[in-house]
């Protein structure tokens, strides 16, 4: 109830302080319905893509119907769990039941979000560099103060919580899962290389197929606007607005991942809040509850 509050708050906010023509809720029912069926498509395509991103860093055999449940039930789990955490605990309990000793489980699951992170990072860098790291005409020359702003952001948060004691303990308590064992666990994975590549290939299409969702969102609600600028919206939007302590990031990742797109790829503020609104629907919203029917076979399986 709370992160809900916290997102029609900050939707009310925007909508009032974005004093344009067009509405975002009349554009967000007004969605081109090709456009709103690929981003649903895309989205659905991240589940296979997590599930291999998931498998890649587990050596043993764990059968891919099995994870892809997990991956799914993961979308109703990060509503009531902190952060990432409540997948991690799930993909973890997954590996228990099927056999792989605490250590393992653990450090595998570790490994793989340790992976994702860098090549979220990587990935941003890349596209950064694809868009010249400079706004489109439209953008009235604020996209790099922005990008910079955020990345500045993100950089003076890290600072603050190796400054201050009790944050720096509780920061390295959240991290202890995803560097405990993990090294180690990459290092046995290097043996195979073909196995790593998979699990690789899938954290990679994870956050295209979610990018790629984005950038239909935009284009269904009457939004023109290249990928490249879509995508680095798209991943330092959700590095920021992930922070915000609500639900899925409710709320923070909505505001700045629609201020990103209109700095960057100057589209109108409202048009561009809601794209954000339709992506967050489809991507947030849309899979709880087949993610909930996906936890409780898993649940009556006894595979968690």
């Amino acid at each position: 109830m709370a992160g809900a509050l916290v997102f029609a708050l900050l939707l009310y906010f925007e909508f009032a302080a974005a004093k344009r023509k067009v509405d975002p809720v009349g554009a967000v029912l007004g969605a081109t319905p090709g456009w709103a069926l690929l981003a649903v498509l895309a989205t659905a395509a991240s589940y296979p893509a997590a599930t291999l991103g998931f498998l890649g860093f587990v050596p043993e055999r764990i059968g891919f119907a099995r994870a892809s449940l997990a991956q799914l039930a993961g979308s109703f789990v990060k509503l009531v769990a902190p952060g990432g955490l409540g997948g991690m605990a799930l993909n973890t309990r997954l590996l228990l039941r099927t056999g792989v000793a605490p250590g393992p489980a653990a450090s595998s699951v570790g490994a793989g979000q340790l992976v994702g992170l860098l090549l979220h990072l990587l990935q941003l860098a890349f596209f950064l560099w694809l868009t010249g790291f400079h706004p489109d005409r439209k953008s009235d020359g604020n996209g790099e103060l922005v990008v910079l702003g955020g990345a500045g952001v993100l950089l003076t948060a890290v600072l603050v919580l190796l400054a201050v004691p009790h944050w720096r303990r509780r920061a390295l308590g959240r991290l202890r899962p995803l560097t405990e064992g993990s090294l180690t666990r990459l290092r046995d994975l290097a043996r195979h290389p073909r196995h790593l590549a998979v699990g690789v290939l899938g954290q990679l299409l994870v956050s295209m197929t979610l990018a790629g969702c984005l950038y239909c969102c935009v284009r269904a609600t009457g939004g023109d606007a290249r990928f490249a600028t879509v995508a680095v919206a798209f991943l330092l939007g959700s590095a920021l607005g992930s922070t915000t302590p609500t639900p899925a990031g409710l709320g923070g990742v909505e505001v700045v991942t629609a201020t990103l797109l209109t700095a960057t790829s100057g589209l109108d503020a409202t048009r561009a809040l809601a794209a954000v609104v339709l992506f967050r629907l489809i991507t947030v919203v849309l899979p709880v509850l087949p993610g909930w029917a996906a936890l409780g076979v898993l649940q009556r399986r006894q595979a968690l």
